[in-house]
């Protein structure tokens, strides 16, 4: 079994719900939610894609708004897990496996592309060639919603360096996988061909006294610690984010 399968069949960082980041870039930039079934409607958007959508927490979220939602992943049983999750909500979603780098889709055919923590995960040669991609699926003036990991993370230089700010992971069920870290200078690169319009730094602070489980692999083995707060707390672990809104020039 795959690294991708193995970390979504045993629930490793699987998320049941959607990134608080895309929530408010649906809600500032598409549609917001003022009622139980009222929208207001910012930008006209039908078809929408999920690059990267693991098992499903935003195709679920962007369904239940009565989106047309398309999602790709590179794992089959990430596509597996979503396809029941949506069968049992009662909703509907094109599903395909495939990787970001030769997108199985026409021309301009998207409004909106959504992708959370994948680009993180590939090399930065390979992320601008998804983008283009992504430029490509995505019609014109189409809004792209992506999130990278910034080079501020504490998790920054963890494992071995392979490339400029990337590491190859050897720890747990990361092992073997890449990670990449996002700076500006970067982030202009990659997003060449669009015009961005929202950017933000998510950080989250920790005490010093948690591991990396609590900061970055989020597990619950041997997180608890108790804090004295009778002393100065150092919060010296950070988590680090970009959430980037952008629009396709």
């Amino acid at each position: 079994m795959k690294k991708g399968d193995i970390i979504h069949s045993e629930g490793f960082r699987t998320t049941w719900y959607p990134m608080t980041g895309i929530v408010r870039l649906m809600a500032r930039y598409i549609q917001k939610r003022i009622g139980v079934d009222d929208y207001l409607k910012r930008k006209k958007v039908r078809r929408i894609l999920d690059l990267g959508c693991g098992n499903g927490n935003h195709l679920i979220f962007l369904a239940e708004q009565g989106f047309t939602v398309y999602g790709i992943d590179i794992s089959p049983e990430a596509i597996k897990i979503a396809k029941r999750w949506l069968k049992k909500r009662g909703l509907k979603a094109h599903l395909k496996v495939g990787d970001a780098e030769k997108l199985p889709y026409k021309n301009n055919y998207f409004d909106l592309v959504i992708s959370h923590g994948v680009f993180d995960h590939i090399s930065f040669p390979k992320a601008k060639k998804a983008i283009t991609e992504v430029r490509r699926v995505l019609a014109p003036k189409g809004y792209l919603f992506i999130t990278l990991r910034s080079t501020e993370s504490s998790e920054y230089g963890r494992g071995q360096k392979v490339a400029p700010n990337t590491y190859l992971l050897k720890e747990d069920y990361e092992k073997g996988i890449i990670q990449h870290f996002f700076n500006l200078k970067e982030i202009k690169e990659l997003l060449k061909g669009f015009r961005i319009f929202d950017i933000e730094l998510y950080e989250e602070k920790f005490p010093s006294i948690y591991t990396v489980d609590k900061s970055f692999l989020e597990s619950s083995k041997g997180m608890k610690k108790y804090v004295n707060l009778k002393k100065p707390i150092d919060l010296s672990l950070k988590e680090s984010r970009w959430y980037i809104a952008a629009e396709k020039i």
